[in-house]
């Protein structure tokens, strides 16, 4: 028998357990692409109210789209720095992609490959435009990140019976996000699959996201009076009444499926057929061996999108690219199966060059995201630079939506403006475009804005009247995304 001294034994213990270990490696890789941009990550316009806890302005979205647990959030009283909230929301995402691979893949499958099946996952352009919500997700991202975790450690069995606590919470902060954790359950490798089982998972899940909208209307009924959801007039909803009227709007389902199998490849018709068809070889090589390890999963998709859609067609409400993010994770998870199938088949150079090129055109698509999506902080920082602390209240004529930087970020309401200048100057700001009784004692040549003829200038700053006015130039570059008016 061979004593080994305890500083030997010490030395052979890893720093991290593994899954923490893996959990550490997928959140750098999250942040890959952000190095530029996390140290003042752009906000949405109405993601402003849960970075500077204002609940008044996210009220109506209670009863517009039943987030509850977002608008306790914006309750907190504590007002943290955007670039920490930015680093929390990824760690969660960081939490939950773990925990996604860890089951999917397996304990002992080589930490590389489980971090680019993560990376896939994590870093798909629908996970990058609604990472731009992130002070409003921390919450819901948190209950999903939860699940996760409690799922490595509980057996299949009682992940899923937690499905009923979690899948109502994780409701009330996002749509899709219930959809993480039906994701899990499909995915991870550790239960005997069958017919009668998958029809009761889904079974399930179904109950449970009943019992989330049951949540959210009665909520909505306590609080507002109505038993459900009302759709904000600036969406212009067009609710089907009959089978005519819901032909009518099939254009919402046409429309979402272009955002995610084209304009999620960024209009690139080859790498949307090829995403297509590695996705389609990775569920052909699973199936052939385990036919219920592909019809698992891929019955939980179709599900999910069936829920979205038929919101989508319902409503008549236009679906955006993020509504479809959760898709990714099924993918990810599918290329992940597919390197593991090309190893065994002794191709285990093309199954990780696959998941390289994947994971590494990921990267360099969020990489350009994260730049463009900046423009707008790196000009706003310099005018507000220039605009300064002080007392004097700020106005803005022209429009917002002639300045270069704002079409790169595509800022979608006034409100982007606003909000952003007052809280890096600490002024009051009014945006004349939209608050004209703020601006109705200046002067017309100065409504107009910056003068047309100005080369290359993108804005000028005077006072008048007690006021410091900023001007643009009036002619617009692109256009008003979201509603004017906010309750």
């Amino acid at each position: 028998m061979t004593v080994m001294e305890e500083g030997t034994l010490a030395s052979q213990r890893p720093l991290l357990p593994p899954l923490a270990l893996l959990i550490v490696c997928v959140l750098v890789a999250l942040l890959l692409p952000a190095v530029t941009f996390v140290a003042d990550p752009l906000i949405r316009s109405d993601d402003y109210p849960a970075l500077l806890g204002l609940p008044d302005l996210f009220y109506i979205k209670t009863l517009n789209e039943g987030r509850w647990l977002n608008y306790i959030w914006h309750l907190r009283g504590v007002v943290t720095p955007a670039w920490l909230n930015f680093l929390v929301y990824n760690l969660f995402w960081a939490i939950y992609l773990g925990g996604l691979v860890h089951l999917a893949l397996g304990a002992r499958i080589e930490l590389w490959r489980k971090v680019f099946v993560a990376v896939i996952a994590g870093l798909a352009t629908p996970q990058i435009l609604i990472s731009l919500w992130f002070n409003t997700l921390i919450p819901g991202l948190g209950v999903v990140a939860l699940y996760a975790l409690l799922s490595v450690k509980l057996s299949s069995r009682a992940s899923r019976g937690l499905l009923l606590i979690f899948v109502p919470i994780a409701l009330t902060a996002y749509t899709t996000y219930p959809f993480l954790l039906l994701a899990l359950c499909l995915l991870r490798q550790d239960f005997d699959r069958s017919w009668k089982d998958l029809a009761g998972l889904l079974g399930l899940f179904l109950v449970s996201f009943v019992l989330g909208l049951l949540l959210i209307f009665g909520l909505n009924y306590l609080e507002h009076g109505i038993f459900g959801v009302v759709m904000a007039d600036w969406r212009s909803p067009k609710p089907a009444q009959d089978l005519a009227s819901l032909m009518q709007n099939l254009p919402v389902l046409w429309n979402f499926l272009d955002q995610i199998l084209l304009k999620a490849s960024l209009n690139n018709p080859f790498l949307s057929l090829l995403q297509t068809a590695l996705f389609g070889g990775a569920i052909w090589l699973t199936a052939k061996r385990d036919l219920l390890k592909a019809i698992y999963p891929l019955t939980g998709l179709v599900l999910c999108l069936a829920i979205v859609l038929m919101s989508g067609l319902k409503s008549g409400v236009g679906l955006p690219m993020r509504a479809g993010g959760f898709a990714w994770v099924f993918y990810a998870v599918f290329l992940g199966w597919l390197s593991l199938e090309l190893q065994e088949r002794g191709r285990d150079r093309l199954g990780r060059n696959i998941l390289f090129f994947v994971a590494a055109t990921y990267i360099a698509i969020a990489g350009m995201e994260r730049h463009f999506s900046g423009s707008w902080q790196n000009y706003s920082r310099t005018l507000a630079a220039e605009i300064g602390p002080g007392e004097e209240p700020v106005l803005i004529t022209g429009t917002y939506r002639s300045l270069t930087s704002a079409k790169r970020s595509q800022l979608q309401s006034y409100y982007a403006v606003k909000f952003r200048l007052e809280h890096l100057t600490g002024r009051q700001v009014y945006v004349c475009e939209f608050e004209e009784k703020a601006c109705q004692d200046l002067p017309d040549a100065l409504k107009t804005g910056l003068n047309p003829d100005a080369d290359q200038q993108q804005h000028a700053l005077l006072t008048a009247g007690g006021n410091l006015v900023v001007l643009f130039s009036p002619t617009p570059i692109m256009q008003e995304k979201l509603e004017h008016n906010r309750k």
